[in-house]
């Protein structure tokens, strides 16, 4: 028997052609599929059951979809063990509060209320459905969907994952994100061996692969700064978050394809007028996004000129350890910093407590950072940690990486980017930078004071080979988000084939 749940499908990435291969191949007995959008549920039903995201982000379901008659009630054992991950959940609901498509209410009685319904639905969701298997298109990190992961823990209900590599546009699968990948390790130790004697220029990257990394190579930040960093970071961030609200940009994306097909011509003025509808469908759409993003924007500028106050500059030949704050609320920080460590006051005073005297910790602010989850007083605890400089969100990162003694964050780019410089890493988190070379991986007080005194030994080496291998590496595990149509279907096949029970 195999009762697939597949989360989360959208037709603008993991859509019905993905689904019908999946079907055709798996053959599943029951489908059960989290869907993304409203509009795309009867172009999903048509395969099996469908919940919508919408309704799981509120925990907001009918009492067809409840079955109280038939439900099995959430017991002592069940609660206990999920209570380890409640704080992590409610964190993650968080990040929908003052969400333009569906916002949750920022109290606690709404948090625990979502909390609670959800964990009786999807409990029962799969136990009732018989899921004997779940795939996951993400790390789990809305609350939902990591309440689903621990659950199919709980009932032993095997789980397949894919993850965004930090080698764009790529992707990697991996059955649990707090362990080191087998596959990457293996891959790693192999392309070591057949490596041994190259020389740099000689050890082969493709494509896109190739191009990224000689951006990193290349020590230039406009070249290794991600895309969305060239500009304006927190501009960027805020039109990701809540969409496009500036009218003139909407009716461009309106007329962007007539634009590029007929450019000023006759047959461009057809289609634009053809389109006004869809225009003025899309005016009060801008605005109301525009009425959440605005005290958004505001209370994050003001935090923002808050910090600024807390901030000095570097001191000349001063030693440090440059820690960059993480964009929150991201899965990079919750789940993937591990529990409590998503809050990086906590790997500060770790990273605080194991430094000698002489070195202090740079601290600087991400620049896509928003108003959710900070407050003056986050701040001004971080500037009173023993250490802690605060420095300027301005000043380069990558002069902070150049003159480090390391770099440490939870899960971070810049713990990739900074072996490009032959400085060191220092990660609290989990991520699949791990295992990279020159990297070391803590947790405690101990491991950290372990990887400095390593690092006190010789702050810089000249890695650049063995990070072209681990590249190398990641990229053969990995596939490019292009290719998913091909490889989802063979990885779900394969995970279903592996794991199949009866």
């Amino acid at each position: 028997m195999v009762n697939l749940l597949l989360s989360l499908v959208v037709q603008k990435e993991f859509n019905s052609d993905i689904v019908q291969s999946i079907v055709d191949r798996v053959k599943p007995d029951r489908l059960c599929m989290f869907v993304a959008q409203e509009s795309e549920l009867p172009v999903f039903e048509q395969f099996g059951e469908c919940v919508l995201r919408r309704d799981l982000v509120h925990a907001a379901y009918s009492e067809e979809q409840l079955d109280l008659e038939h439900s099995y009630p959430l017991e002592d054992d069940v609660i206990r063990y999920m209570n380890r991950y409640a704080l992590d959940i409610i964190f993650q609901q968080r990040r929908f509060e003052g969400y333009p498509g569906f916002p949750i209410e920022d109290t606690v009685d709404v948090h625990y209320t979502v909390y609670r319904h959800n964990l009786f639905f999807l409990y029962n969701l799969l136990r009732r459905k018989q899921i004997t298997h779940v795939y996951l298109a993400e790390i789990p990190h809305e609350g939902y969907d990591y309440m689903l992961y621990y659950l199919c823990l709980y009932l032993n209900i095997p789980v397949q994952l894919t993850h965004s590599c930090f080698i764009p546009p790529r992707r990697f699968p991996l059955k649990d994100f707090e362990q080191d990948s087998p596959e990457l390790k293996s891959e790693y130790a192999k392309l070591l061996e057949e490596y041994r004697d190259a020389d740099i220029a000689d050890i082969p990257l493709e494509g896109k692969t190739r191009n990224q990394f000689e951006r990193w190579s290349s020590q230039e930040p406009e070249q290794m700064k991600p895309a969305q960093m060239r500009k304006d970071p927190f501009t960027w961030r805020l039109r990701q978050r809540f969409g496009e609200t500036n009218i003139i940009r909407v009716w461009r994306g309106v007329l962007g394809e007539d634009y590029v097909k007929y450019g000023v011509s006759p047959k461009f003025i057809t289609a634009a007028v053809r389109k006004i509808p869809l225009l003025c469908k899309a005016i009060p759409m801008a605005w109301k996004r525009y009425l959440f993003e605005k005290p958004v924007k505001r209370e994050s500028i003001r935090l923002r000129n808050y910090y600024q106050t807390l901030t000095t500059m570097p001191v000349a030949d001063e030693k440090y350890i440059y820690f960059p704050l993480q964009y929150q609320p991201e899965a990079t920080s919750n789940p993937m910093g591990g529990g409590m460590y998503a809050d990086q006051v906590i790997p500060l005073q770790i990273l605080s407590k194991s430094l000698p005297e002489d070195v202090k910790i740079y601290v600087k602010i991400h620049p896509e950072q928003l108003s959710l989850l900070r407050t003056e007083g986050y701040y001004r605890e971080i500037a009173s940690i023993p250490k802690v400089r605060m420095i300027p969100v301005a000043y380069s990162t990558y002069e902070l990486i150049k003159n480090a003694l390391a770099v440490s964050c939870l899960t971070g780019t810049a713990l990739w980017e900074c072996h490009f410089f032959g400085a060191p890493a220092i990660a609290f988190g989990y991520s699949v930078k791990n295992m990279a070379p020159f990297t070391f991986p803590v947790r405690t007080v101990e491991d950290c004071m372990r990887a400095v005194e390593e690092i006190m030994k010789k702050p810089r080496r000249e890695i650049a080979r063995e990070v072209k291998i681990y590249a190398k590496a990641l990229h053969n595990i990995s596939f490019d988000i292009a290719d998913l149509a091909e490889v989802l279907p063979d990885l779900i096949e394969k995970f279903v084939n592996e794991t199949q029970t009866g």
